[in-house]
């Protein structure tokens, strides 16, 4: 049985966007101007839906200030829409579809700190005084990054605020340089790109290191031709190439890095395989042939997939900046129909049910919906399958086949409106019921793939309804206490989830050679759970909710030697009672400066470089077009600098390099064992 009722909550921005209505009108008194054309200021009450934005901008000495820009964007519009501000410094903004927003005001280089999360419900009114103040401005140069040369026309976009709902672009001179005034704090990113080159960002800055250069990869290039058993070109075939891992971004250096600036981070592959990511998909034309351009130097394997035909792919191809490689060919194997029906407990056709086919093979899921009879359909499948139902308001349905050189294979799944609820209790140590403690529950069947989420009751008592028959698996978690688990449930009553009270735990990071706090250092706890932090300006960290037990603790920081502890986090005596670790002191490391060269004595760009032995990889940098990198925060004493290279090799310096604390030690050689043209 369904209840109606009302549904309260809070939203959460996150990479989405909830598009509005937003009409285009004219509006001569506030001059409102969005991307198509000039918004109006609408006389009288605003609608039902909408809000109003009044406000007076103010330079640095509180002038009103005219012509000031304001923007606006969020979940009701995005892009950013802006008005600007009279000759008395004030601004009116009418009829904004009600949502969740950022609101920046700027005007010239004088700019404001944003005010995020801003809420504007239906039929509210809202008003602000907005005073700037000059921000600071970001130069640069793009170069190539094998050459060094200027790179004009490129276009450099600076998306501003923690979500980067607005953004500002301009472009690269004929020197390369470009220039972006009136930027306020440090949460912005930088993305540039230009023809011919792999696109990079996103790339931090701050005003503490305004000036960069960002180094452009020339792109690569791959050509090929799908064909079939007969050599014969198939078109539409969907061709994705997925490059392994190291062609991921590295982190932005800083503004004295030699490393190489490397482009966006490409999303996971859905296969699972962690060292494979996708970058770019096209389809083939009509003879089967593909092109993929702006692809980043480096290995690629490409996928094929096609309706009539099994998944198939490409050997390991490996492309050098700027080429092109065109020798690449895919071939493609017919595969059976598999065609099925999706029912109920009656045997009769369930219309529009999401049906899904995975495969050990594919790299990503082949979806479909049942049609009116419940009936569905793949072609070209092959080799071992998984087909799985997956109804909105019932527990999924999975079936796995091996399917072999046939021409038609069928198959039912039936689903069950058999459902069951789970109940039990969360309580404390003490035994007291835990109010509020998120529980997931996952079937443990592999033919019933379900989850279901809740919440405990203000006793700690919860039931979690539309469930398979157990087995199940159970997590719980609460902000005051450590996650619990039950990794295997068979009844379906009095189940009880003991929840241990979470430590806090808490430390400060210092420079040990001037005593100073030390903010961005990386540290990670490592025990019954991972987690990570940085240190905050006043060097201080905190770990909240970890479950007790005995953790590693590391801590990095580009600048100084590494170190890491054992501790021992126990239960605390009282709730709000944190843990301390003892204060940790940082040695300040040296810098070791060098080239990387090929078995010809050429340079070897973007190739990683690091120290000790083993390598610690982990901190490496990239040599810049000219093979000269920068090791930062290398410890004191004798290291070994070792290179590596996915076409010239890897080797290691012939002598380890002396390095002294706050010191520099340049003229590392690391030569490296083939040719980087192969």
């Amino acid at each position: 049985m369904r209840v109606a009722g009302a549904i309260t909550g809070r939203l959460v921005l996150g990479t989405f966007v909830i598009p509005g209505t937003y009409a285009s009108k004219t509006d001569p008194a506030s001059g409102v101007r969005g991307p198509v054309g000039t918004l109006s200021a609408l006389s009288g009450e605003p609608d039902a839906g909408s809000a109003t934005l009044d406000g007076r901008i103010y330079d640095e000495g509180g002038r009103p200030l005219e012509g000031a820009i304001v923007s606006l964007a969020g979940s009701g519009f995005w892009p950013a829409r802006t008005v600007r501000s009279q000759a008395d410094g004030r601004f009116h903004w009418p009829d904004i579809p009600a949502g969740i927003y950022e609101l920046r005001a700027s005007s010239g280089d004088l700019v404001a700190p944003p005010v995020e999360g801003l809420i504007l419900d239906a039929g509210a009114r809202r008003a602000f005084g907005i005073r700037l103040a000059k921000g600071w401005t970001l130069v640069g140069q793009v170069v190539d990054a094998h050459t060094e040369r200027a790179i004009p026309d490129a276009e450099v976009t600076v998306a501003t605020g923690v979500l980067g709902l607005h953004s500002r672009r301009t472009r690269s001179d004929d020197d390369g340089r470009f220039e972006l005034a009136g930027i306020v704090g440090d949460e912005h990113s930088l993305y540039v790109g230009a023809d011919g080159y792999v696109a990079a960002g996103p790339l931090r800055h701050s005003a503490e290191e305004p000036s960069m250069t960002v180094r452009l990869e020339r792109a690569s290039r791959i050509e090929g031709r799908v064909v079939d058993e007969r050599g014969w070109g198939i078109e539409g075939a969907l061709v994705r190439a997925f490059g392994e891992g190291h062609l991921r971004a590295a982190a932005p250096s800083s503004g004295d890095s030699l490393g190489v600036t490397s482009g966006p981070i490409p999303p996971i592959s859905a296969s699972g395989g962690g060292a494979l990511a996708f970058v770019q998909q096209v389809r083939t034309s009509g003879d089967g042939t593909f092109v993929l351009p702006g692809l980043r130097p480096g290995p690629y394997t490409l996928a094929a997939s096609h309706d009539d035909f099994a998944p198939a792919e490409s050997e390991r191809l490996q492309v050098g900046p700027g080429a092109t490689r065109t020798d690449v060919a895919i071939a493609m194997r017919s595969g059976a129909e598999l065609a099925g029906h999706v029912v109920d407990e009656r045997g009769r056709g369930l219309e529009g049910i999401p049906v899904e086919l995975r495969a050990p093979t594919d790299r990503l899921p082949r979806m479909t919906v049942t049609a009116s009879d419940g009936s569905f359909s793949f072609r070209g499948v092959r080799g071992e399958v998984s087909v799985t139902a997956l109804p909105y308001d019932l527990p999924p349905v999975r079936e796995s086949l091996v399917i072999e050189d046939r021409a038609r294979v069928t198959v039912e799944l039936a689903l069950s409106s058999a459902l069951y609820t789970l109940r039990g209790r969360v309580v404390d140590e003490r035994g007291f019921g835990v109010s509020g403690a998120l529980l997931a529950v996952s079937s443990k069947s592999p033919q019933t793939p379900t989850q279901r989420t809740a919440k405990s009751d203000s006793d700690g008592t919860f039931s979690v309804p539309a469930l398979p028959a157990p087995p199940f698996e159970l997590t719980a978690e609460h902000p005051a206490f450590s996650p619990a688990q039950i990794a295997e449930i068979e009844t379906l009553d009095g189940v009880r989830v003991v929840m241990s009270a979470g430590v806090t735990f808490l430390g400060e990071v210092l420079d040990d050679w001037t005593g100073d706090a030390l903010r961005g250092v990386a540290i990670r706890l490592d025990g019954p759970i991972a987690r990570d932090t940085r240190t905050r300006s006043d060097g201080t960290f905190v770990f909240r909710r970890a479950p007790t037990g005995t953790y590693d603790i590391s801590f990095a920081h580009r600048d100084y030697e590494s170190q890491s502890r054992r501790v021992v986090l126990e239960p605390p005596h009282y709730v709000d009672r944190p843990q301390e670790l003892g204060t940790v002191r940082l040695r300040p490391g040296g810098v070791v400066e060098g080239e990387v060269l090929d078995t010809r004595s050429e340079p070897v760009s973007n190739a990683e470089v690091t120290w000790g032995d083993p390598p610690r990889w982990e901190r490496a940098t990239r040599t810049d077009g000219r093979g000269q990198f920068r090791l930062r925060g290398v410890p004191a004493g004798s290291a070994w600098i070792t290179a590596r290279h996915p076409v010239a090799g890897e080797d290691w310096t012939a002598d380890p390099v002396t390095v002294r604390p706050l010191e520099t030690s340049p003229g590392a050689i690391v030569r490296l064992p083939n040719s980087v043209t192969e």
